[in-house]
């Protein structure tokens, strides 16, 4: 037994070492690894290659930090992507498990110039740089698109066949003015047919402005005795918006998913437009030909009536931004903001029609004038300065503003004469006899002493109860001014409720907070203000002592729902309508305007 002992001591002393030298578990942090190589060393300038990058790790954490890449796109190299494939795996050895993660990226590259490119990729672990050993180097031959822009001739075809497939860009016109209209169109030539072909990115037009136009059809189409199939990408109508060499860049295509083709730069010369003749605050907007007229609604309307007028602009240019110029003074009328409705074309060449309408509110009687609008613009094609003018209208107002409500008073009616006398009148009455005279029983008097007495008591006790009475009633119900006063208090919040009701939907809104605010008005100006038209109302406002600026903070809510009821205004919606009913309410109980706070 002893020597068994003895025989166990000395195994445990030999293999102790070996135990020592043994780990007992996996790091945590496992073995961090990352590969990198390119599924092909060499590719042609817009051919794409996959960057294949693997980071794995055996045993600790499956969390893999992403891999590090250089500077691609200074190197000249497009990116696409990355896909990814994440992959476990565990397995037993000797009774213990072992777990290692991989994760798998796809990165795919498109050079745009030729070279020698070493693609290091590397990756952080902490504090630590775990770097592929291994760096890819990728070998691109062929010749990088042409880094200057031509300046092509108008609608000018390609001349040579340039492979399997190009882009060619071609614009109407070499040479044009600040604001005139540019063609650009943008096809794809493709001599094998049935290829994934695929926009990639459209061309650069900054400094211009642009309109979309009809795309062209497809066509066949021989370029140096060789058949391509054209296929229409896009078309453009430009509007240069500054002098100078403009610069277009180019479009690129897609071919399949490993293929990119690019087009070529185009510059245009843009000349300024010419100083002589100019009119003074001259917009460069205002390029093209256009035309110019006017119509009303009506032509006979009363005072304080609305009316319509319609200034509409037609032609061809960049329609969307026209600058009409200032609008002439209207004397006569009350005149809001117009609603604009601009209609424009696409074709070949862009225009369309603007119009203008506007809401007038004829404020004085008689035969009134809306002047002739004029409109400056610049003709390309004449390379000169042009007008547009509408013609003058005449409206026909009737009434009288400035008289109050009712007829004017006059001399007060003088007495009738006295009655003359007539012949008739002269003579003497008829005489009567006691003969002809009528009988007449002599009835009891009704005054008795006796109802003199009761009389002269009970009318002093009659007329006390009436006076308690009269006075008890006016206590209830308060004197005239009271009554009229409650009167007004209980209009104020009929409207009030009223126009609380239609904020939500909007329909009646804008009457019955005019109506509020028009009682309001004619409430605080007192028998002065009857009949008065607003702006005449709103002086006497004024002179009575109310505050110039809540004065004008109700003419212009009124204006408001003016022009919201009669359609002159732009729609708003239930937050705008709440904040004017709030406004309006601010007038109604804190302002100047308020009953109490002014005589």
């Amino acid at each position: 037994m002893a020597e068994l002992r003895r025989r166990a001591l000395v195994s445990a002393l030999a293999l102790a070492p070996t135990l020592a030298l043994a780990p007992r578990s996996v790091r945590a942090d496992g073995v961090l690894a990352i590969q990198a190589r390119l599924a092909a060393n060499a590719i042609e300038v817009g051919e794409s290659v996959e960057l294949i990058v693997e980071v794995s790790r055996e045993g600790g954490s499956e969390e893999l930090p992403e891999p590090r890449l250089p500077d691609l796109a200074a190197m000249g190299l497009a990116v696409e992507g990355p896909t990814t494939n994440y992959r476990t795996q565990t397995s037993w050895i000797n009774g213990r498990s072992s777990s290692s993660v991989r994760l798998t990226y796809v990165y795919y590259l498109i050079p745009s110039k030729p070279g020698r490119f070493e693609l290091p990729v590397t990756l952080k672990d902490g504090a630590r740089t775990v770097r592929a050993p291994s760096i890819p180097v990728l070998e691109v031959s062929g010749e990088a698109p042409a880094a200057t822009a031509t300046a092509p001739e108008a609608n000018a075809k390609p001349t040579d066949a340039r492979g399997d497939v190009f882009v060619w860009a071609m614009i109407d016109k070499p040479s044009l003015y600040v604001g005139e209209q540019l063609t650009y169109t943008m096809e794809v030539y493709e001599r094998v047919r049935f290829q994934n072909i695929h926009l990639r990115e459209l061309p650069g037009f900054q400094d211009f402005w642009s309109e979309e136009l009809p795309e062209g059809r497809q066509r066949n189409e021989l370029v140096a005795g060789v058949a391509y199939r054209v296929h229409p990408g896009l078309r453009r109508a430009l509007f240069p918006q500054r002098a100078g060499n403009l610069r277009i860049t180019p479009a690129q295509v897609g071919v399949g998913l490993r293929r990119r083709v690019s087009g070529q730069a185009i510059e245009v010369e843009v000349k300024p437009l010419p100083a002589e003749g100019q009119p003074a605050g001259f917009s460069a907007n205002n390029v093209g030909r256009y035309q110019l007229s006017a119509s009303v609604d009506r032509q006979a309307v009363k005072v304080g009536e609305p009316l319509t007028l319609s200034l509409t602009i037609r032609g061809t240019g960049n329609i969307k931004i026209l600058d009409p110029g200032a609008w002439p003074e209207l004397p006569g009328f009350r005149r809001y903001d117009p609603k604009v409705e601009t209609q424009a074309l696409t074709g070949d060449v862009i225009g369309g029609a603007r119009r203008y309408d506007f809401l007038l509110i004829p404020e004085a009687a008689g035969p009134l004038t809306i002047p002739a609008h004029t409109l400056d613009f610049f003709d390309p094609s004449e390379g000169a300065y042009r007008k547009a003018r509408s013609q003058p209208i005449t409206i026909e107002v009737s009434g009288d503003p400035g008289a109050a409500a009712g007829a004017p008073a006059g001399p007060e009616p003088s007495a009738p004469p006295p009655p003359t006398a007539t012949d008739d009148d002269l003579l003497l009455a008829p005489i009567y006899t006691p003969d002809a005279l009528p009988r007449v029983e002599v009835a009891e008097p009704w005054l008795t002493p006796t109802r003199w007495t009761l009389g002269m008591i009970g009318a002093p006790a009659l007329g006390l109860v009436a006076l308690g009475a009269r006075a008890i009633l006016r206590r209830a119900r308060g004197d005239a001014a009271s009554q009229a006063r409650a009167a007004r208090q209980a209009a104020e919040r009929e409207g009030i409720a009223a126009a609380e009701a239609a904020v939500a939907s909007g329909e009646g809104f804008y009457p019955a907070l005019a109506q509020l605010l028009q009682t309001l008005a004619v409430d605080r100006a007192g028998p002065e203000g009857q009949g008065l038209p607003r702006r005449a109302l709103l002086d006497v406002l004024r002179r009575r002592g109310a505050e110039a600026a809540d004065v004008d903070r109700l003419g212009a809510l009124l204006d408001r729902c003016d022009a919201a009821r009669f359609g002159a205004a732009a729609g708003e919606g239930k937050g705008d309508r709440r904040a004017l009913l709030d406004e309006a309410l601010g007038l109604l109980r804190r302002s100047s305007l308020a009953k109490g706070r002014w005589a």
